[in-house]
């Protein structure tokens, strides 16, 4: 009788919690430690209340399959918290702290943003684990993906309405007048994050469609009824992102886009599937000719000198002093500067420009394996809803066509480094992971579960 109901408040609190989430990007895409601090606070508060009310109600599948990576998730950030802390032999304290010998040596270089860096990754494990409780949930689910497809597109909007304007509220001095940033500092961020707001708007037509019979009436009756701003949202956040001339952003879009498309068919394809494709490519090819005219030069451009790829080499050597042990997480500011080479030590090097390097530098190999086994883990199981589920199919296509993108933009730069990127990535792969198991599963846990309670009320 209870049930129904603290589900209930277990999802008004996970949509709230979305919104804090999306409400970052306000603060230059949370970029600030105020701005992750009190995320931290918000999400840590929902997901205890979240699971306070779970031990009254049956677990679901999704969070039942998350002991696993959860547990890889946390021997990695666990080590993170070791490193930041009182070296526990001095032969493995970092060589920093030689030139300090007053200080008690860590095994970080730099342990005061170790903890910040842990806290980031523990707000963004609250967003992940509170959006899967939320969208156990279809039609929560689907709220939660509309609400990502209108917010995208009101943020890539006022991008745009900066960039006609030259005038940037949120960044003033930051901005740059010849490139779209919307609210963030750097443009390849805010490719990232328009770049989900494309997918997020597809998905939402697409979602749309699925619910409207397989008739080219109905399907135009219902584009027009509503489904017509989703569209619209991925108009606007398609022009937003080829206005950040972002070279790596827009390859990684494409890229998801290709993954997108590739997981959604399935069976004999429905009308308004080939419309969209045909419309896609048409609007694609519409935008390299006109406003993408800045970033097809990028494009062409060649890079081959970027001072980043001088950079990758010199970050793998600085791996090979400290393989095991890490020069700490978050340390790499102030670690890898004894490393940097002359020819590019003009620039200063606060990242390494590939997530990937960073975290094997900051953790050593042992526990970012282990970090990056829990997401590939995850994002195997939303790979397998993309393709087995019959329904609510989207959700899975959403966020793998997110984790690839993301995953290729993270070999070149650091959007998911920035708090409200993070976040919002962590949304989608929760989101993306509730909705990921077949009835069919899920029906054999909750007959297991009935038999179980019968065993036990007998016993009794």
């Amino acid at each position: 009788m209870i049930e129904k109901p603290l589900k209930m408040v277990q999802g008004i609190l996970g949509l709230l919690a979305l919104v804090v989430v999306l409400a970052s990007v306000l603060l230059q895409g949370g970029n600030t430690p105020i701005a992750w601090s009190l995320l931290a606070l918000v999400l840590l508060s929902v997901l205890f209340i979240q699971m306070f009310i779970g031990q009254m109600t049956p677990v679901p599948l999704a969070v039942q399959r998350l002991v696993f990576p959860g547990l890889l998730f946390l021997g990695a950030l666990g080590w993170a918290w070791v490193q930041a802390g009182t070296a526990f032999d001095p032969d493995y304290a970092h060589p920093f702290w030689s030139y300090v010998p007053a200080s008690p040596p860590s095994i970080s270089a730099d342990p005061g943003q170790g903890r910040h860096a842990l806290m980031r990754l523990l707000c963004y494990a609250s967003i992940f684990l509170v959006m899967v409780w939320t969208c156990i949930d279809a039609q929560r689910a689907a709220l939660a993906l509309k609400g990502i497809a209108i917010f995208s597109m009101v943020i890539s909007g006022y991008g745009l309405f900066a960039f006609a304007t030259g005038y940037n509220f949120f960044l003033e001095d930051f901005a740059t007048a010849s490139l779209v940033q919307s609210t963030f500092v750097n443009r390849n961020n805010f490719a990232t994050y328009g770049i989900f707001g494309v997918f997020a708007n597809l998905a939402a037509v697409l979602h749309a469609s699925t619910r409207q019979p397989n008739r080219l009436k109905a399907q135009l009756e219902g584009f027009f009824s509503g489904t017509w701003i989703y569209a619209l949202g991925f108009l606007v956040c398609v022009g937003a992102v080829s206005l950040t001339q972002s070279r790596a952003g827009a390859i990684a879009g494409l890229f998801g886009l290709a993954v997108f498309l590739w997981a959604w068919p399935k069976g004999k394809a429905r009308i308004w599937d080939k419309v969209m494709l045909a419309l896609l490519v048409a609007i694609l090819f519409f935008l390299a000719l006109t406003s993408a005219t800045g970033l097809t030069e990028r494009l062409i451009a060649t890079s081959a000198e970027e001072a980043r790829f001088v950079i990758y080499p010199i970050v793998v050597e600085a791996i090979a002093d400290r393989p095991m042990l890490g020069h700490g997480l978050g340390a790499f500011h102030d670690a890898f500067r004894p490393y940097v080479p002359m020819d590019v030590s003009g620039s200063e090097w606060v990242r390494a420009h590939n997530t990937y390097l960073e975290l094997i530098f900051g953790l050593g190999v042992p526990a970012a394996t282990a970090f990056f086994l829990a997401l590939i883990l995850i994002v195997w199981r939303i790979y397998l809803g993309a393709r087995k589920r019959r329904t609510n199919r989207v959700f899975s296509c959403f966020a793998l066509a997110c984790a690839a993108t993301a995953a290729f933009h993270s070999a070149f730069d650091f959007s998911l480094q920035m708090p409200a990127v993070a976040g919002l990535f962590a949304a989608i792969l929760g989101m993306g992971f509730a909705q990921s198991f077949t009835y069919s599963e899920r029906k054999r846990i909750k007959d297991k579960d009935k038999i179980r309670g019968i065993s036990e009320g007998r016993s009794a």
